[in-house]
């Protein structure tokens, strides 16, 4: 095989293996206001990933980045409840049935996730702080999904 061949080949098996077939198969017939949660859950896990590079030290601190991820997440933050009005239930969600059952307990959950990202905006020049009001903010999002999210299945694949 010549090596040109070789190197495309592995480059084409190795970027199926980088695409995540859970997060593709979730967001793909997703229509309306369905879709326009998804990307903008999408776009806070986009942002929670740049604060968690620099709060584990992955990445240099840049307290303007930090600052920007965390003003994103708390403005999406308060467009999450109106994003879940009743009956969007149909078609391709991850939203669990507690977000209608429980509308009041959504809200809290939602806002202590805003009141979490602010905590950081306000705390961007504070590198000591990072760390633990991260942590804070990452265990109001996973409270939110354990609670008001359908759990994701695993994929299995042929051995």
């Amino acid at each position: 095989m010549p090596y040109k061949t070789f190197v495309v080949i592995l480059s084409l098996f190795v970027l199926t293996l980088s695409i995540d077939p859970v997060s593709v198969s979730a967001h793909s017939g997703a229509k309306g206001i369905v879709k326009e949660r998804m990307e903008l859950m999408k776009d806070i896990g986009k942002a929670m990933k740049i604060l968690g590079a620099m709060a584990r030290g992955k990445v240099p601190l840049d307290n303007a980045k930090v600052k920007a991820a965390a003003d994103s997440i708390a403005r999406h933050g308060q467009k999450i409840p109106a994003l879940f009005p009743k009956g969007s239930t149909k078609g391709v969600t991850e939203a669990g049935p507690r977000i209608w059952k429980d509308p009041e307990g959504f809200q809290k959950s939602t806002n202590e996730m805003v009141d979490a990202a602010r905590n950081i905006t306000e705390q961007s020049e504070n590198a000591a702080a990072l760390k633990p009001a991260y942590r804070r903010l990452g265990k109001t999002c996973s409270a939110c999904h354990k609670l008001y999210r359908v759990k994701k299945k695993k994929m299995e694949y042929p051995r």
